[in-house]
């Protein structure tokens, strides 16, 4: 994983699924997204004490696994908030939904793994609680409350 920076306050941590980064001031950062495991969690954090910044908080633009696997050990280790949107916090605070939907009923042993089923964590409604400088907007399509967020 390697930090890139795009913005004033922007930047990305290069992974499968990209990790956003949102840099409210010189000692706090928001991550957008969390990648798809503990692992992926345990390396962003990483990267962020490398920095000398602390997590303020996570902000998920949907509740697919490979973009909330590593939000439980991030808000374990750093009792972060997590902000979703409707839908998305719903499955991210009971990600048996995701394989549930995908199947249809209970899922079965063999799709209950990390690749659909994250680790559940924590969420606050994005509602009034996104942070300064940051507006998302509704990409409904690809998950049911999928996000988009940007500067303003």
């Amino acid at each position: 994983m390697e930090l890139v920076k795009v913005g004033e306050k922007t930047y990305y941590i290069k992974n499968a699924t990209n990790i956003g980064i949102y840099k409210i001031d010189d000692k706090y950062v928001y991550i957008i997204d969390s990648g798809n495991d503990k692992d992926a969690g345990k390396k962003i954090l990483k990267i962020i004490e490398e920095q000398g910044w602390n997590v303020k908080g996570i902000i998920n633009t949907h509740s697919n696994a490979d973009h909330i696997g590593g939000n439980k050990v991030i808000q374990d280790r750093t009792n972060c908030i997590i902000l979703a949107n409707n839908i998305e916090k719903a499955f991210t605070e009971y990600p048996i939904l995701e394989s549930s939907f995908l199947y249809g009923g209970y899922p079965f042993k063999d799709i209950r793994n990390k690749f659909l089923l994250a680790k559940e964590s924590i969420v606050t409604s994005i509602e009034n609680n996104i942070p300064d400088g940051l507006e998302y907007f509704a990409l409904k399509g690809h998950f049911f409350d999928m996000c988009r967020y940007k500067n303003k």
